[in-house]
């Protein structure tokens, strides 16, 4: 990857270099596990839950994203999925709220990311699905 891609990477909340340690080097499989990354919809089910008031919704969908974003290195998403789960263990909805609704935009902004670096911008987007 070319380094002001890996850069613009950075610049939204991804870790390259640990994710890319994680997987012992191979960027092909990373790149395309953050490809895979677009079409998680947990985020958007977590919205839902949150809207409808279902906090134990919240807490399953948040939770797995906080372990998936753990993975893929995004430690900005991480840490408010964290914020988020904490929040509703201690039953504070409003701070669980406050955390998700800047992890919902946090996500919007990686998922864009993601997309413009390297599904829209070069990368052998079919090598890399091959190889995932």
């Amino acid at each position: 990857m070319a380094e002001d891609d890996m850069q613009e990477l950075i610049k939204c909340g991804i870790d390259y270099e640990d994710g890319l340690e994680k997987f012992m080097g191979e960027e092909l499989l990373y790149c395309g596990l953050l490809v895979n990354f677009l079409t998680e919809n947990t985020f958007d089910e977590a919205k839902r839950c949150m809207e409808s008031g279902d906090d134990e919704g919240v807490m399953r969908a948040v939770h797995s994203m906080k372990s998936v974003t753990g993975t893929l290195s995004m430690y900005e998403l991480y840490t408010l999925c964290y914020d988020t789960v904490d929040a509703l263990r201690g039953g504070d909805r409003e701070s669980a709220l406050d955390s998700f609704g800047r992890a919902y935009e946090v996500y919007k902004r990686t998922v864009e990311c993601i997309k413009r670096v390297i599904v829209d911008g070069g990368l052998e987007y079919e090598k890399i699905q091959e190889d995932v």
